[in-house]
């Protein structure tokens, strides 16, 4: 049986972390599960280039879109893992418990919010 990998976070750090593992010659199946709708992108350039309309939208994604056909990925963009039991393996992803062999938190960070700008 192959061994499978689950990577939480399909930022910058997941998707390197993906590429790493096919580059050193993994080719069991591996789920990117992130909780934003859309593929993963550069964040810099949201602020300072897209929303100046200094650049498109789909100029900050970080790898082109045929690229995850060729890392054959498992792709789960808007699933939110929340919970983790490291001793049974189980990780709960949109409230429901998965089984996995393998796992790589690429969460990275959120931002602060600084007081008095909410909403």
């Amino acid at each position: 049986m192959r061994k499978s990998i689950t990577i939480v976070g399909a930022s910058l750090a997941g998707l390197r972390g993906a590429e790493a593992l096919r580059r050193d010659g993994f080719n069991g199946p591996i789920s990117l599960i992130g909780d934003e709708p859309h593929a993963p992108y550069d964040r810099p350039p949201l602020s300072k280039k897209i929303l100046a309309g200094d650049w498109e939208a789909d100029r900050a994604a970080l790898t082109p879109a045929e690229r995850f056909a060729d890392l054959n990925l498992d792709l789960r963009l808007g699933s939110r893992a929340t919970k983790l039991n490291v001793d049974s393996q189980t990780l709960w992803v949109d409230g429901e418990p998965e089984a996995y062999q393998g796992l790589l938190i690429a969460t990275g960070a959120r931002c602060r919010t600084l007081p008095g700008t909410e909403g």
